[in-house]
């Protein structure tokens, strides 16, 4: 699983702009037809409480509840 690790991004979090972009692929795909509220389909809050349990650095802009 080594290869898949490079789209992830060291801190963990989903980054500003991340979920606009997966869900405007998935439009040009044809596999999304109808709306999204993208504040219901990820969260940010693991990942930000794992790196302050391991006192890691956040260093990505988080996205929003809006992508």
């Amino acid at each position: 699983m080594n290869e898949d690790k490079g789209q992830f991004l060291p801190d963990g979090l989903m980054p500003a702009g991340g979920p606009k972009t997966s869900l405007a692929t998935e439009k040009l795909v044809g596999n999304v037809k109808s709306s999204v509220d993208l504040s219901k389909t990820f969260t940010n809050a693991f990942a930000i409480q794992a790196n302050k349990t391991e006192g890691f650095k956040t260093t990505t802009t988080p996205a929003g509840a809006n992508g």
